[in-house]
């Protein structure tokens, strides 16, 4: 526990510098929403279609799993208008190269699980999507901390505010969607299940703060450059 709090601050601390240098790099802001579009309109968005797709899937689920697709195109939207403003293209690209291999390594370390709760693979699904979900709720609410501290006008203050608000109650509804469908016999199995999830994302965190901050690092300096020349 002691490492993993370590490697949580270690993460946090790398990002939270990078998004400060963001702040007055257009090429830099650019990259960091990019990366958001994806998230919203790849990773989470396929999590939980690949939920609402399940033939398991109870009419209760499928309303709340709709309502959340909605907000996560709405927060796309939102990402887009932001692009546009800054003169970047809107179209989502392919998926950052750290950001696919967690992915891949979530599908591997959830396979054993597919079949071990008797609501079937929609389980491991949802419980994925819980964890992208509370993943986005850091992302997001490290973002707005350092907005509010450091540019608490800039527009897209308000704009990750609001997809902030959204992502906490996904991560909530996620969470308790999994508890509903699981019996307590089952409750040991989703122990490990979440455990799993969560160590995946562990062992990408500083990996990816590290590739996020060269990224942004380098985008910075080049409109740094370019505004010296």
């Amino acid at each position: 526990m002691l490492f993993a709090t370590l490697q949580r601050r270690a993460v946090d601390s790398i990002k939270r510098h990078a998004l400060v240098m963001s702040l007055r790099s257009p090429r830099a802001q650019t990259g960091i929403l990019t990366e958001y579009l994806w998230g919203e309109e790849g990773a989470e968005s396929s999590a939980l279609q690949k939920t609402a797709a399940a033939e398991a899937t109870p009419p209760w689920l499928g309303k709340l799993i709709g309502r959340q697709l909605e907000d996560e195109a709405r927060h796309a939207q939102l990402l887009k208008t932001r692009l546009a403003a800054l003169g970047a293209p809107t179209d989502l690209g392919p998926p950052p190269v750290l950001a696919k291999a967690k992915l891949w390594w979530l599908e591997r370390a959830c396979a054993p699980y597919q079949y071990v709760f008797s609501a079937g693979p929609i389980v491991v699904m949802l419980a994925v999507a819980a964890q992208l979900e509370s993943t986005g709720v850091r992302v997001f609410g490290r973002h707005l901390s350092v907005l509010e501290e450091h540019a608490a006008d800039d527009p897209l203050a308000e704009t990750v505010r609001s997809i902030l608000a959204d992502e906490k109650r996904h991560a909530k509804s996620c969470a308790a969607a999994v508890e509903k469908l699981v019996h307590t016999h089952e409750l040991d199995a989703l122990a490990e299940l979440r455990e799993r999830i969560a160590q995946v994302d562990r062992a990408f965190g500083i990996t990816i703060a590290l590739g996020y901050w060269v990224l942004v690092a380098s985008r910075a300096l080049r409109d740094r450059a370019g505004g010296a020349s």
